[in-house]
């Protein structure tokens, strides 16, 4: 119960709706305090009630402005519902409800060409909880509904958003996993070729009596970021990946090339280009990339060649998303540039401390964007990579040739569970720490992660991963 609720504020002051006024052969329910009016037609006689002009709004105890800090999991959602009567009016339930659905489109793969294009749409719950906040459990619910007076009545609600989601989806086309809750996102694919919206809301129902009484619904949409998943410490070796090419000869003249002669083909120079990153391989939104990135250059040459130059060095980020609608499915990147160096002149065979480390001052601005942390739901995966690509060339003037690493990464957010309290020893903080809520890996994750699954759930109770 949120503090200061104002439950007294005659919240629970109700009455039985059964006022009856009898027109003729037909009987139909009036407010006392509302004006009438009639409609005669033949020997029946309908009596009605002007329409209500009761109000509701939400009322949270945290503003939601694009600046304020998103929801999290294990968060408390409270606040009021405020139910402004004009007048005496009738109600008969006052639910609140928290919900996360994500919403998806694709296109469908085409069964009759001529059709044209068609969608293949879903609906995926994977947060609902609700709560009855009138009348009181122990008023059993009537349809004819209570009367409220005249005034503001304040209802106070509370919800503590899970960790895992839980679907309320039996299709057997899907296989639902026991996976974290994902982020707040909405996104459409090239050519909106796809669709894609994860959407967290408050939903208050006010239901009334009467056929001719529609309910009064009111909603309030959340962000929500979940928390980064439990790791253990970084192990001593980096997450490494490499890739290698042969740098071709400089053509004078143009057309076909020659047969090349036993002496051309010792003059190869094979240039290897290596991206390095702190094991597990995470990166964090709004942080500096822990990056290292190496490059080597093998000279197997007949004479003296010119020597191997690094011109051109660019850092991408690479948003790759999967979204999957029964048999269909599509995949787009997004490409988020990190990094573009053009004017370099560096002598790969000079790099000696490390050998052929490039370095750290050349992207030390490069900054991490505030983007949608990586996740997998039943349906989707939103995966990174960090792209590093590299123009090299024989000789400060020569044809550059280009050389592409990817690794594959997380992107989380930095949310982590909160210490009840920051006036604490060292000792007492990591009593506290092995409280707090296990948070598991990423489904999908486990490989470029390092991570040996010592179970085959993914639930909150599973053990804590550990690395091969």
């Amino acid at each position: 119960m949120a503090k200061g609720s104002g439950c007294d504020k005659d919240v629970y002051k109700y009455q039985y709706y059964d006022d009856i006024r009898r027109c003729g052969t037909a009987v139909v329910g009036v407010k006392r305090p509302l004006r009438a009016s009639a409609l005669c037609l033949g020997s029946l006689t309908i009596t009605s009630a002007k329409t209500t002009s009761m109000k509701v709004t939400i009322q949270l105890d945290r503003s939601l402005g694009g600046h304020d800090q998103p929801f999290t999991n294990t968060d408390s959602v409270c606040g009021f519902v405020n139910l402004n009567l004009p007048h005496e009016d009738a109600v008969t339930r006052i639910t609140v409800e928290l919900s996360g659905v994500l919403f998806s489109s694709v296109v469908a793969t085409a069964i009759n060409p001529l059709a044209g294009t068609e969608h293949a749409s879903d609906k995926h719950k994977l947060l609902h909880l609700r709560h009855a906040l009138f009348p009181p459990p122990d008023i059993h619910a009537s349809p004819k509904g209570f009367s409220l007076q005249k005034g503001v009545k304040i209802f106070p609600f509370q919800f503590c958003i899970p960790i895992l989601s839980a679907c309320d989806d039996d299709k057997i086309t899907i296989t639902h996993l026991n996976a974290t809750l994902p982020p707040s996102f909405s996104v459409t694919g090239p050519h909106k070729r796809a669709i894609s919206e994860m959407k967290y809301w408050l939903k208050v129902t006010i239901e009334r009596p009467g056929r001719f009484k529609p309910d009064i619904i009111e909603e309030q949409e959340l962000k929500f970021i979940p928390l980064d998943p439990s790791l253990p410490p970084p192990m001593l070796e980096p997450t490494s990946r490499r890739n290698s090419r042969n740098i071709l000869p400089e053509t004078t003249s143009p057309g076909p090339s020659p047969p090349r002669s036993a002496s051309q083909h010792l003059d190869q120079h094979k240039v290897a280009l290596e991206v390095t990153l702190p094991s597990p391989a995470i990166i964090q939104a709004k942080r500096s990339l822990p990056l290292q990135i190496f490059v080597f250059a093998n000279e197997t040459s007949a004479h003296s060649p010119p020597p191997i130059i690094l011109r051109t060095l660019s850092v991408t980020l690479l948003t790759e998303l999967t979204v999957i609608v029964g048999p269909n499915s599509t995949t787009w990147a997004i490409h988020h540039p990190l990094l573009s160096l053009t004017e370099l002149r560096i002598v790969i065979r000079e790099l000696i401390q490390p050998p052929g480390a490039l370095s750290g001052d050349l992207w030390r601005g490069c900054i991490v964007p505030d983007l949608t942390p990586s996740f997998t739901t039943c349906t989707h995966m939103q995966q990174h990579f960090i792209v590093v690509t590299a123009g090299i060339s024989r000789g400060h003037a020569g044809r550059i040739q280009m050389i592409k690493t990817t690794i594959n990464v997380d992107l989380h957010s930095g949310i982590k569970p909160a210490l009840l309290s920051t006036n604490l020893s060292e000792f007492e903080q990591d009593m506290e720490f092995e409280q707090l809520p296990h948070i598991p890996w990423r489904v999908g994750s486990e490989k470029h992660l390092g991570i040996s699954r010592q179970t085959g759930s993914t639930s909150g109770r599973a053990a804590p991963p550990a690395y091969y």
